[in-house]
């Protein structure tokens, strides 16, 4: 396999992940859009931990882990996703399904680096409300949608500092757009107003972390990993538009007065939005080739988090905090006569307090992870994923999201770099 028709597939590739939605999840309005699980394929089957450092295969959300590869590491990684929503009034179901990340891993002789492409947020839903509107029993139909994200384009280094401790930097620069709209419709009043607004988001952030590898004896080692995301700021660029209409559905024969609202005189044609800080703290315990357990708590200090340009009512934000556990077991790694002995198994739990509040009710996120890691030629894998989780509660004034997703994730392997001396 060619290295530079991979590094072409990289790039060309990105203009099918930037040109899609990876959600319809109501609660996707969450701060900058849905988080997506930036990490891989196996790491996620095992509730997300990152903790596990594979000389094999880099870990997308720990930096550290470059310092630790040994082959060449090329990545890509997809999902389908069916998540269904319901509370005291209806049912309804979406589906979804994109590019999760494509990736580069390349060791050199002190330390190893790697770039790549993910989709780190997303927004996709359409709302409706009919509520009462004053004392005269009229009707407010409210109807809000949204839709895109922000990408990433990361550049990721980790070296060694001593025979156990590893340290990783990533640089990420984030950019992206959300599209909104919005319209509000009386009973009684002959026209509605549409608002269409936009935000262009781009900017840098950065991702610290350090593993530590502690041999308790042969092949039975003791792990720890702490990574520091420090908080920083994104710019978004706004535009907004006003029309009177006499329905959502807008044409030409609907259209009544045109407005292009100046956000200039409103402080607001350019904003910044903050990516809060974050920590993860991980340990786990494996024995070499055979079974691996660990758990991980991560901290996000979202309670902060401030839009000026979309000022949404019933949402407020908290400070995000997850705990999860995962493993893996290989039967017998170096069977020479079953796919299935050297296939690994994956398991993993996940449970999340997440930052925003609905309704003045915190929403909370509870997942189950499965998956294997099917061996390929030479020392790639075929990793698969199965998620099933739930978001929220059911009552009148939230949702309750059920889904589950389906993931995979090539790791393909081969020491390409050094020139072959026999044909």
């Amino acid at each position: 396999m060619n290295k530079y028709f991979l590094l072409t597939i990289l790039f060309f590739s990105s203009s099918i992940l930037f040109s899609q939605t990876n959600t319809g999840s109501p609660y996707s309005i969450n701060e900058l859009g849905e988080i997506n699980f930036s990490g891989n394929v196996s790491n996620l089957s095992m509730g997300g931990i990152d903790v596990k450092v594979d000389s094999i295969e880099v870990n997308l959300n720990n930096p550290a882990s470059y310092a630790k590869l040994k082959t060449s590491n090329y990545l890509v990684g997809t999902f389908f996703k069916l998540s269904s929503f319901s509370n005291t009034i209806a049912n309804e179901s979406i589906s979804s399904s994109n590019i999760n990340y494509i990736a580069v891993g390349i060791p050199v002789k002190k330390f190893g680096f790697g770039f790549g492409v993910l989709p780190y947020s997303s927004t996709g839903f359409n709302l409706q409300s009919d509520e009462s509107y004053n004392t005269n029993n009229s009707v407010n139909t409210r109807l809000f949608a949204a839709n895109g994200g922000i990408n990433r384009v990361f550049f990721s280094v980790g070296f060694p500092l001593t025979k156990s401790l590893s340290l990783g930097l990533t640089t990420n620069y984030n950019f992206g757009k959300f599209e909104y709209e919005s319209f509000n419709l009386y009973e009684g009043v002959n026209y509605g107003i549409y608002s269409n607004s936009s935000s262009d988001i781009s900017g840098f952030n950065y991702q610290f972390s350090s593993n530590i590898d502690i041999p308790i004896k042969k092949d039975l080692n003791f792990n720890i990993m702490l990574s520091y995301s420090p908080s920083s700021i994104l710019n978004s660029v706004n535009t907004q538009d006003l029309y009177t209409s006499t329905t959502n559905l807008i044409n030409l024969n609907s259209l009544g007065d045109f407005v292009e609202v100046n956000l200039e005189e409103r402080g607001l044609k350019s904003t910044e939005l903050r990516v809060p800080k974050k920590y993860i703290y991980g340990v786990g315990l494996g024995n070499h080739n055979k079974w691996y357990i660990g758990a991980q708590i991560e901290k996000r200090f979202s309670s902060n988090f401030e839009n000026r340009f979309l000022n949404i009512k019933n949402i407020d934000y908290r400070d995000s905090e997850s705990f999860s556990i995962g493993g893996s077991y290989i039967p017998e790694y170096s069977s020479l006569t079953s796919i299935w002995k050297r296939t690994v198994y994956r398991f993993g739990v996940k449970s999340e307090k997440k930052s925003i509040i609905v309704n003045n009710l915190p929403i909370n996120q509870f997942s189950l992870n499965l998956g294997v890691g099917l061996p390929l030629s030479g020392l790639s894998k075929a990793n698969i994923g199965l998620e099933f989780g739930q978001i929220g509660e059911e009552n009148n004034l939230i949702v309750k999201e059920n889904y589950w997703s389906i993931r995979l994730g090539l790791s393909l392997n081969d020491i390409w770099f050094i020139r072959r001396k026999y044909n």
